[in-house]
């Protein structure tokens, strides 16, 4: 399984995991082309798209998934949000409940997100293990510790010395994943299953990816992987380590 990055970040946001023979697409805030470009165009393999809220960076192009006959999965709020093409590539699933989306196997949960109903996910599939995924979230109301999980996309937004006077310091403060908020979700869920963490949804301007990377990878351990997402970044998403 590869995990391949299209967008992270305000701008928007789009990532694949890419399985030999199926894709499932996370995030619907990047143009259609470019999703495209990064799976080569192998667009009928794509079995879904996972949308964890309403917020244009993560949905802005969803009609455009959905015409193209991506399926889209999400929260009912945020189902009620989109403009569709046809409903029947739209479905607001409960929270909780386990789904299968071709081989992948989705249970979402709520995260904190200011008012915004938003999802986190955890994602199965038998190439890759267990992946948590979680975005702009103020903290993480769940741990994992039972599924001894292989691989973490999480959000790492700003740095915990952010300035109050800054722009948007409620929204940043309140609604996206500080750096010490993230040590926490990975030292809470750390099991020796652990393969990868990638960081996702850095601020541009309240994020040192540098000293986030080197601070996750000392509460990681030196056998863990440890990225900042970017556009073009690959990851190899394996269940073992070696």
């Amino acid at each position: 399984m590869k995990l391949k990055v299209i967008g992270s970040g305000s701008k928007g946001n789009a990532y694949a995991l890419i399985a030999e023979n199926e894709i499932l697409l996370l995030e619907a805030g990047c143009r259609l082309l470019d999703v495209k470009k990064t799976i080569d165009f192998q667009i009928g393999k794509v079995v879904g798209c996972l949308v964890s809220h309403g917020h244009q960076d993560h949905l802005k192009y969803a009609k455009d998934f959905l015409s193209a006959g991506i399926k889209i999965y999400t929260n009912d709020e945020t189902q009620r949000l989109i403009d569709c093409v046809s409903s029947g590539w739209l479905y607001g699933i409960p929270e909780k409940k386990m789904f299968k989306v071709g081989e992948f196997k989705v249970t979402p949960f709520y995260v904190p997100h200011n008012d915004t109903p938003n999802y986190g996910y955890l994602v199965k599939h038998e190439e890759m293990g267990k992946l948590l995924f979680a975005t702009d979230f103020e903290y993480l109301p769940w741990t994992f510790r039972q599924h001894r999980l292989n691989h973490m996309l999480i959000e790492c937004n700003h740095m915990d010395d952010v300035e109050n006077s800054g722009p948007n310091y409620e929204h940043v403060m309140r609604g996206h994943s500080s750096l010490s908020t993230v040590l926490d979700v990975v030292r809470k869920n750390q099991t020796p299953c652990l393969c990868n963490v990638i960081l996702c949804h850095l601020s541009h301007f309240n994020a040192d990816p540098k000293q986030m990377l080197a601070e996750v990878e000392k509460v990681a351990g030196n056998r863990v992987k440890v990225f900042c997402a970017e556009a073009g970044l690959e990851a190899e998403l394996r269940k073992e380590l070696f």
